[in-house]
């Protein structure tokens, strides 16, 4: 795991032209290489080393993290052993193994044990299509010095950060903004557009960013660009809705469970690969629960096992079920207690760590965990995150699934739906919808009616998003302090992210799916994780998002679908003798940390920054609404407090990450 930096230069370098800019190069026809101050940007990514390589169209950096092949061999930027390619690569290709041997049956030979040179191999044989055979996480650049063009390519799930910013002189790419930004010729300007995409969905989903000209390569993609061609077009190589080789319809039910067993533990197994200790982050979920046994069974030695509770112990704190679980399975546990008065603290570093605003309350309990980690002497960490995703965990995301295919099987619904979008409609359904007394199916229809009727949804995508319980609560709160800059946006620009169109009804499960991915699960919970656990020089693996079982689980769930089976029905199905009936039976509770405390105490310490900060200065904030904002706004309710922290976690995030 690593950090990696780069520029490719649509012109080869000349050293004349250079010459009044300090370039000392005269004799040579390379870029200079990238100063060392660029690279140690990322080098709390990769603290054991870091490297350069530049020719007459490249200046490629890196920052090392060693977990496969720990001597100098695993060395990057790597060259092929021909001198023609030459990586920078951040990531783990898992089945290296099984691709190393296939490749010497080809003939190919290999000088060092590193993934990294099984994944420059893949591309020298199979091109393009090397991604496609690769189980694990990754974000590269390969430079083909022959052909003069650059491949970028990141993992299908979007697992590890890949920005770029290209014009027609250069494109420029990062793990992470803080590393990409001191690269451009002048700080870029906010996106508006974007900015109101992130005080709904409370982080900024890809391919965006908040900065204009700077984007995401998005998961699931990769492109070429050719260095006389100048054209960059990502294209996707794999998406969770459209995965391969269908298994038959006549496939037995009876051997879903036994199936996806298998195929969860050799995730585990392919996760444990490592030159270097792993460790487990664990709650007392079924997520966690599942990894921790696996994992274990498959350990030579007793592993370390972190997990995070709260002063006094409260309802919420599951450190017992954690402890409980894993000092069954032989392991050796530690707590991480985190008090309010951490959170407010550490806030503003926090923010840093991030690099992108991401509102998650959750944010610093999953810091916490690879933090103790790393003091303990841990450098991969296993995760759970991937399991609710995967297996049905969130009932919004079912919902939607029921819903859509509610509006295909009743079309005269969508017919009221002018009627159901009144302001007395809507607030008549959302009080039958939550009366007490009323019948379960009465309040499910009401329910589904305001949903049809609420306005914001766009008639031509399927209903998902304004499902979710917080994705709403904005629209009320922008009309009163929005600044001039947000006024001339359009209603549909929110819902880009899930633009994919409508289905029919027996494709709407996996297109459900495929938007959470694109979305929470990608720009959420893979980019949280992946900046704590750098942040600390821990890699963060999970097993859920292995290829093989998701692929597994959506081929399966084609022909026999589980939706309406209950929350990981198959999940919890098939961990039976795997995990205690206790654990399997236990209702999913999630992180959660005490938020309003965590909220109001960040919003009191540094709410004031509000009063003359960027936000202001742009105009997405109107100068005279911001103390109310501070004094009415964030103490009305949980959606205030919410929306204020997310402009506060903006204004701090451009002081320390853009501005600084």
């Amino acid at each position: 795991m690593c950090g990696i930096i780069g520029r490719i230069h649509k012109r080869s370098f000349d050293a004349s032209s250079n010459a009044s800019n300090d370039v000392h190069t005269s004799h040579t026809s390379h870029w200079p290489a990238l100063p060392e101050k660029d690279i140690l940007r990322l080098s709390h990514r990769g603290p054991d080393g870091i490297g350069q390589y530049s020719d007459e169209h490249i200046q490629f950096g890196h920052a090392r993290l060693s977990i496969i092949d720990l001597s100098d061999a695993g060395h990057q930027p790597m060259l092929s052993q021909d001198g023609r390619y030459v990586v920078t690569y951040n990531g783990e290709i898992y089945n290296h193994l099984e691709l190393r041997s296939e490749l010497e049956s080809l003939g190919e030979t290999f000088i060092s044990h590193s993934d990294t040179e099984v994944l420059l191999v893949a591309y020298k044989v199979w091109g393009n299509n090397c991604v496609k055979r690769f189980r694990g996480m990754f974000a590269f650049a390969i430079w083909d010095r022959q052909e003069k063009l650059v491949y970028l390519a990141r993992d299908r799930c979007g697992e590890k950060p890949l920005f770029y910013h290209f014009d027609q002189q250069s494109l420029i790419f990062a793990s992470e903004l803080k590393a990409l930004i001191p690269l451009l010729d002048k700080r870029p300007e906010l996106d508006s557009s974007v900015v109101d995409m992130y005080l709904h969905y409370q982080y900024v989903p890809e391919p965006y960013t908040l900065l204009q000209g700077v984007h995401k390569l998005a998961a699931g993609h990769s492109v070429s660009l050719h260095v006389k061609q100048w054209t960059f077009d990502p294209q996707a190589y794999w998406s969770v809705e459209n995965v391969i080789d269908p298994i038959p319809s006549s496939t037995d039910s009876k051997l879903i469970l036994p199936a996806i067993r298998d195929a969860l533990e050799d995730a585990v197994k392919m996760t444990l690969r490592s030159d270097v200790q792993v460790g487990v982050a664990l709650s007392g979920g079924i997520d966690s629960g599942m990894i921790a046994a696996l994992a274990q069974k498959n350990y030579p030695e007793p592993m370390h096992a972190f997990c995070v509770g709260y002063p006094g112990r409260p309802a919420y704190d599951e450190r017992a079920q954690a402890r409980t679980l894993a000092e069954s399975l032989g392991m050796i546990v530690h707590e991480v207690e985190l008090p309010v008065d951490s959170f407010v603290d550490f806030f503003p570093e926090l923010v840093t760590v991030m690099d992108e605003p991401i509102a998650d309350p959750a944010a610093f309990g999953h810091y916490a965990v690879p933090r103790a980690a790393a003091d303990q002497g841990i450098k991969v960490l296993l995760s759970g995150i991937g399991g609710d995703e995967v297996f049905w965990g969130y009932p919004y995301v079912t919902q939607s699934v029921e819903l859509n295919q509610q509006l295909l099987d009743h079309p005269s619904i969508k017919f009221a739906a002018q009627w159901l979008g009144s302001t007395s409609a809507q607030l008549f359904l959302n009080k039958v919808a939550h009366y007490p007394h009323a019948h379960p199916t009465i309040k499910k229809w009401a329910a589904i009616l305001q949903k049809v009727g609420d306005t914001h949804n766009p008639s031509e995508q399927l209903m998902y998003y304004m499902l979710h319980p917080d994705f709403d609560g904005p629209f009320a709160l922008k009309a009163e302090v929005y600044g001039s800059a947000m006024h001339s946006l359009g209603p549909d620009s929110l819902f880009k992210p899930t633009a994919i169109g409508l289905r029919s009804r027996e494709k709407i499960p996996a297109a459900v799916i495929r938007m959470l991915f694109d979305t929470w699960l990608t720009s959420n919970c893979l980019s949280l994780g992946d900046r704590v656990g750098m942040a600390v020089g821990v890699e963060t693996r999970m097993p859920f998002l292995d290829a093989k079982l998701i692929e597994l689980v959506m081929q399966l769930r084609a022909n026999h679908p589980d939706h309406a089976l209950g929350q990981k029905a198959w999940l919890r199905a098939a961990l039976k003798g795997v995990l205690p009936d206790e654990v399997l039976s236990r209702p999913k509770a999630g992180f959660q940390p005490p938020l309003q405390e965590w909220l109001s105490g960040v919003v009191g310490r540094y709410g004031e920054m509000l009063s003359n900060g960027q936000l202001v200065h742009s105009g997405v904030l109107a100068a005279d609404k911001v103390a109310h904002l501070l004094e009415n706004i964030a103490k009305r309710n949980w959606t205030g407090l919410f929306f204020t922290y997310k402009l506060l976690l903006l204004e701090m995030w451009y002081q320390r990450v853009v501005a600084r």
